[in-house]
Order: structure tokens, then sequence, then C-alpha cells
């Protein structure tokens, strides 16, 4: 009950965050937030993993739709955020899986032990693509073409880590 009480919090943050910081259309923008939270409740209550991904997917829509209203190439805070979105996903699938039984001991202690450590390797990860975003290069289209196979290179060396970690 408490992880699912820490997700729809932790959703419901997120849906603040984007709200409050666009310079306009922050109505609509926590109505989607808010349809997110709403969806992420029902998922927990019904116990239904493919809603909590449709939560999920609002609460990402409304984070792009920030970027849509504020213009803004950059936000500097997107690294919290998205380590408090990895909680808020890792929290509201925990409480579905530990609804189905008793987890055995030391369970919960590794699971949240390895959620820190993975929120903290969001921020730093986070932190460093927005410091190389951030940065002014005027390298021309061949810096932009490496840069960019970079980037497809670490999100697929991402994937991989994360796909041998389950």
């Amino acid at each position: 009950m408490m992880l699912a009480l820490g997700a729809v919090a932790g959703a419901a943050g997120l849906t603040a965050y984007a709200a409050v910081v666009a310079s306009r259309l922050g109505g609509l923008l926590a109505i989607i937030g808010a349809l997110g939270v709403a969806v992420l409740v029902g998922a927990l209550v019904v116990r239904i993993p493919a809603l909590v991904t449709s939560a999920l997917a609002l609460l990402g829509a409304e984070y792009a739709g920030l970027f849509l209203v504020r213009g803004d190439t950059l936000d500097v805070r997107s690294p919290l955020y998205a380590a408090a979105f990895l909680v808020v996903a890792e929290l509201a699938f925990a409480a579905l899986e530990l609804r189905a039984g008793t987890p055995e001991p030391g369970l919960v202690a590794r699971r949240a032990a390895v959620l820190v450590g993975a929120a903290a390797a969001a921020v730093l990860v986070g932190l460093i693509v927005l410091a190389a975003a951030a940065t002014p290069l005027d390298g021309g289209l061949g810096l932009e073409a490496v840069g960019i196979a970079a980037a497809v290179v670490l999100v697929a060396a991402l994937g991989r880590a994360a796909a041998r970690s389950r």
C-alpha cells in the first residue's frame, strides 16, 4: 500500500511540476497529468500493469507538452524529472508485484537500494547529456552526425544493460 501511495504522490508531483513551470497552457498540461495520475490510481486498484504503462505515457506526454508550450530546447531540471519518473514507475510496478504474495526476506531492502542507485545514475547520465547538449560547438554537419551516432550507441548500451539486469 505504501508503494502505491508513493507512486501516486510522485506522479502528482510530476504533474504539478510541469503544470506550474509552463509559461502558458499550464491548465491543459495539468489536465493531461491529472488524467495520468487517475489512470495510475485505477491501474493500482485493479492491478493491471498495462494501465501503469498508459499512465506513464500520459505523464511523459505532459512533460513533452511542457517543451512545446515553453519553447525551450533544454530544461535544466530534466535529470531530476527523469529520476523522479523512474522512481514513480518502479514504485508502481513494485506495488503490483508485492501484492501478489509475500516477498522473500531482504527483497524490499535490496530493491530500494537498487532503485536509489538507478535514480542516482539517471541523474548523473542526465547531467552528462544535458551538459553535452548545452555545449556550443561549431563543428558543422560532420560533428553533429558523430554526436547523433554517439547518442544512439549510448541509448542502445543503456537498453542492453537494463535488459541484462532483469
